[in-house]
């Protein structure tokens, strides 16, 4: 009778893991943690940008113009993203433009204004800026609307929750469609209190 030999496999290292790899495993998995973060903000980026995008489809604004204007106020490096994406592109047959940071002459031009991280105080600011006029504010945290914007794009895990305040968006004699807000959370603001 022959006796059986269970073969060996190979090991996958070259000499068996020496206390040194350690150091060095933990400093390549730290040095890649940042840049895992940031391929995830570049494309949290870029989901707003298309929420930004569908926006333009799915409300429908009392001034009827061949264009649409957005605007970008506030810290943060959204403007950028906005700009790169969606400046000079169409949607339904209107061409769209990104004005960051835009002049008071430049703000009252806008259909949208996107509103980066602010304080409910520095929101209650800029949304007096635009004076009641049918400017869809979009904001980035959940006291944006609670605090008088229209639309907050708030992060949900993993995904992207678009928050509507009804009220204000009727103020704004502006219509969105039943489509997003059905998928939307439809939220009560404060009346703009800071």
């Amino acid at each position: 009778m022959v006796d059986q030999v269970t073969p060996r496999l190979p090991s996958p290292w070259p000499c068996p893991p020496s206390p040194l790899w350690v150091p060095l495993l933990a400093f390549l998995c730290a040095c890649l943690s940042p840049i895992e973060r940031l391929y995830a903000q570049q494309d949290e980026r870029a989901v707003r940008a298309a929420y930004v995008f569908s926006l333009t489809k799915y409300v429908a604004w009392p001034n009827g113009r061949d264009h649409l204007v957005i605007g970008v106020v506030g810290d943060g490096d959204m403007g950028p993203v906005l700009k790169q994406v969606l400046d000079g592109k169409k949607s339904d047959g209107k061409n769209i433009r990104i004005e960051i940071h835009p002049s008071e002459s430049e703000l009252h031009d806008c259909d949208i204004l996107y509103v980066t991280d602010s304080s409910p105080a520095e929101v209650h600011a800029v949304l007096h800026r635009i004076g009641g006029r049918s400017v869809l504010t979009v904001g980035e945290t959940d006291r944006f609307v609670r605090s008088g914007g229209m639309v907050a794009m708030v992060r949900s895990g993993d995904q992207m929750q678009i928050e509507v305040n009804l009220i204000e968006l009727r103020t704004a004699q502006l219509q969105m469609s039943s489509r997003l807000l059905r998928l939307a959370v439809i939220v009560a603001g404060d009346g703009g209190a800071p």
